[in-house]
């Protein structure tokens, strides 16, 4: 067994990729097991999505639904930011395995849960495991091939997530439908086992040194609480307490007051959990800052625009998946294509700019959607929107990594994820504000005087839901009331088109605001400078030696 690398002697760098340290067996093995254990991860969501119905008709609950995925959340983006660091300084693999085994037992608790709290529980777990995982994931990749080599790679990765949500829906349905959805959670059991037993054996532990005592715990401490007072406001103030309540000012204060205490602390820390002499670092701030916008303007718009499929043209859940696929197929065609450019050329700013340019392209095709247009239009739009981010987001990744040496490929790697998931519930929340808003003037000012005269504001009220027709329960009693009223199917008719008008002029002025978001991102690639990636691994720095001794020989890792 070859020895750590935390044992080499003062003087040696581990430059070189893990690719160079490993045969070709162990590097496709390698590579195959963290693509399958990211695919598992983000799996994961799309099938608890689509179990969600009989998930309720088990255990009730359902005014905590929103908290089997907002936990999950807040787990994940804590936890992103920290064990980035941490596998910097004490290598992935025993993070990475931590993650994934954490993962798995919360996975086999949530198939076990008997309420609904305890399934949010588990769910919580879950998310601290599937955030470390990401964490180290990538790393991993940033530590297996030098960043020109990287980009085909990322773009396998980012290929697999888009395959995850295209499959998702399709293999929750197979699993609910025929063995329960418990099993949605049990299928995460057996990769897991695969992905330690692949990891164990053929990922080395690489250490750049340092003692847990000199780990900055109050740092990470802050942070976290920080993250999770942000997306807690966002989230309660969207839904729970209002805007302007004072738990919802408070959590955003309070978070305020933790970032400003944090950076105080990382500044004076030898080790800091996110050193902030990156944000002195002009690549590093254009890649994150164009991620949290995209991730804001499109993945936070494209959010509620199932909600308008369903109501404002009247098609099922199912359709409404269906219309928006088409995003993961661009993406998976785009991120495969853009990586194998990337590692031949070495080039990236214009793929970066090709690619916000059809994001861009596409935010303005969608705000011309209404009630009369043809799903496979939206289909086209959203799947021109896909083939941008395809181009975009894991080149990104590979310009982020190549900011940066080498021994902060973890921290880097960890910010542009937490930046994308800090910039999708912004713009989750901000959106969700425009769309009841908007939908609220709009179906105001379109209701008929006479349904409005005619139909009891107690049951009128329930049209101010735009999901009202989601509802299945729901909606028959109020069309019965209204249908049981004089010339109730006519009053019923010009409600919902009111309705469907409504839901329209909100998601015309959601993709308003997700194309100022655009330009402003665009804008953003095109003051991105083209730095040459490093296609070739530097080689292990050698101790100073006297003239004419031998050299040493390159320094091994622990397998």
């Amino acid at each position: 067994m070859a020895a750590d690398s935390s044992m080499a002697p003062s003087g040696f760098a581990m430059d070189r990729p893990l690719g160079e340290l490993l045969d070709t067996r162990a590097k496709w093995f390698l590579l195959v097991t963290l693509m399958l254990s990211m695919f598992v991860s983000a799996l994961d969501q799309s099938i608890v999505a689509t179990a969600t119905p009989r998930i309720l008709a088990d255990l009730g609950g359902f005014d905590q639904l929103s908290w089997v995925f907002t936990i999950y959340l807040l787990a994940a983006t804590a936890v992103v930011p920290v064990v980035g660091k941490l596998s910097d300084m004490f290598g992935r693999k025993y993070f990475l395995i931590s993650g994934i085994l954490l993962f798995t037992v919360a996975s086999a608790g949530a198939g076990l849960s008997t309420s609904m709290l305890e399934l949010i529980v588990f769910r919580g777990i879950q998310g601290a495991g599937g955030g470390m995982m990401t964490a180290c994931v990538f790393a991993t990749l940033g530590d297996l091939f030098s960043p020109a080599e990287r980009g085909k790679y990322m773009g396998m990765f980012t290929g697999t997530f888009s395959l995850a949500a295209i499959s998702g829906p399709t293999i929750g349905g197979l699993l609910t439908d025929n063995v329960g959805w418990r099993w949605c959670f049990y299928v995460n059991i057996p990769v897991a086992i695969v992905a330690i037993t692949f990891i164990t054996m053929f990922l080395p532990v690489r250490k750049r040194g340092g003692k847990v005592s000199n780990i900055d715990f109050l740092g990470a401490a802050l942070l976290a609480g920080a993250t999770v007072s942000l997306l807690l406001g966002l989230e309660w103030g969207q839904k729970e307490f209002g805007w302007t309540g004072v738990e919802t000012l408070g959590l955003f204060i309070g978070s305020a007051a933790l970032v400003t205490a944090f950076a105080f602390q990382e500044k004076r820390h030898p080790q800091p959990i996110f050193p902030l002499m990156l944000f002195k670092n002009r690549q590093f701030i254009t890649a994150n800052l164009i991620v949290m916008l995209f991730g804001a303007g499109m993945f936070g718009a494209i959010t509620y625009l199932p909600t308008f499929v369903q109501t404002a043209l009247g098609a099922s859940a199912t359709a409404s998946g269906l219309v928006t696929t088409p995003q993961s197929l661009g993406l998976l065609l785009t991120s495969i294509i853009g990586g194998q450019m990337i590692s031949r050329t070495g080039k990236y700013r214009v793929l970066v700019i090709a690619g916000a340019l059809c994001i861009t392209g596409g935010t303005f095709l969608m705000q011309t959607i209404g009630v009369g247009t043809a799903e496979w239009h939206i289909s086209a739009f959203v799947f021109l929107v896909g083939l941008g981010f395809g181009l975009v987001m894991p080149t990104l990744s590979v310009v982020t990594q190549n900011s940066v040496s080498q021994d902060l490929i973890g921290v880097a790697t960890s910010g542009r994820q937490f930046f994308m998931q800090i910039g999708q519930v912004v713009g989750t929340a901000i959106f969700g504000v425009v769309l009841a808003t908007s939908y609220s003037n709009a179906f105001a000012a379109d209701v008929s005087p006479d349904a409005r005269a005619a139909i009891p504001a107690e049951t009128l009220a329930k049209f101010e839901d735009p999901t009202l027709a989601r509802d299945v329960v729901t909606f028959a009693a109020v069309k019965e009331s209204v249908q049981a009223l004089p010339d109730g199917q006519r009053l019923l008719d010009t409600t919902l088109n009111a309705q469907k008008g409504a839901i329209a002029s909100a998601i015309h002025n959601i993709f308003i605001g997700s194309s100022i978001i655009a330009v402003i991102a665009l804008l953003l690639t095109f003051l991105m400078k083209e730095v040459p990636l490093r296609r070739f691994a530097p080689h292990v720095a050698r101790s100073p030696e006297p003239a004419g001794a031998g050299a040493h020989p390159p320094v091994m890792v622990e397998t």
